[in-house]
């Protein structure tokens, strides 16, 4: 286990235990809809808890140091409050958590660090959002000649997490855009009454454009930023993205290919970009 933020030299002597306690005290209870007038009902949402992180780092002289300058550089690494915790292992590669510190760095033992030879910093910290991020998916194309083309981009969920598509559209210049928002068989996730596979193909078509666009999927962001700020989602009305791309969706080797229309001048391009999420103990394993 290592810790990042100042030189080999610096943080050789800052050594971190790698089984924190309370990684996996992890409680889910889940909520269900009852349906009047037949039997069952359907999931009405999970309340996804905050992950506790308790991390014990033991703190030694470097060379010609001392165990109070060690403390010193622990603390200020940490002072913002808010860091990320990384994870690697050969089996799940790198994984990092965004963590938020919620109590003061305690500091044992009490009597003096030099004779005891090291001391024993306490750093607790929740994960607001408790999954492990591993390296996102981003993918550019770019219009090869003036005129409509489609471009394909190809797309894969390794993780057991939804993940949600985030588009940037450069129209170098003025040009149209359409987009893949396909359903992967979860229409009625959105409207019970539609029907799955409705949406297999479904398509957001974009009036033309003359700055850049940021277009998000996952419902708490706002679907559609332009560079001047100005009312996107106005312009775009009510049609907004409403997919995710499925857990163990395709493969780096097998993977999705989602077609974008261009019509526009040569140059023109869109951005895809897929953040990937672990659950926490898909993470590590």
């Amino acid at each position: 286990m290592v810790v990042s933020g100042g030189s080999a030299s610096e943080w050789e002597a800052i050594r971190l235990n790698e089984d924190p306690d309370g990684m996996f005290d992890t409680e889910v209870e889940l909520k269900t809809i009852e349906v009047d007038g037949m039997d069952g009902g359907f999931d009405g949402g999970e309340e996804v808890p905050v992950r506790t992180l308790t991390l014990p780092f033991n703190c030694y002289a470097s060379e010609g140091g001392s165990i109070e300058a060690t403390v010193s550089r622990l603390r200020r690494l940490l002072w913002q409050r808010q860091f990320e915790w990384h994870y690697e292992t050969q089996y799940s590669g790198l994984r990092w958590l965004k963590c938020k510190r919620s109590k003061s760095i305690k500091v044992n033992p009490k009597r003096d660090w030099n004779l005891d030879g090291y001391a024993l910093a306490t750093v607790e910290a929740v994960a607001l959002n408790p999954n492990y991020e591993s390296e996102s998916l981003e993918v550019k194309a770019t219009n090869p000649s003036a005129g409509e083309n489609t471009v394909w981009i190809p797309c894969w969920n390794p993780t057991d997490q939804k993940a949600w598509p985030e588009w940037a559209f450069k129209p170098n210049g003025t040009a149209t855009f359409s987009f893949p928002d396909f359903g992967f068989g979860n229409e009625q996730e959105i409207d019970p009454t539609w029907t799955p596979g409705d949406h297999d193909d479904r398509m957001i078509v974009m009036e033309d454009i003359d700055q850049l666009w940021s277009v998000m999927a996952h419902p708490l962001m706002d679907p559609y930023v332009k560079a001047d700020l100005s009312n996107g989602d106005g312009e775009m009305g009510a049609v907004e993205p409403l997919y995710w791309i499925p857990p163990y969706t395709g493969s780096a080797d097998d993977p999705v290919m989602l077609p974008v229309t261009i019509d526009g001048p040569a140059g023109a391009q869109v951005k895809f970009t897929l953040r990937r999420f672990w659950s926490a103990e898909m993470g590590l394993h």
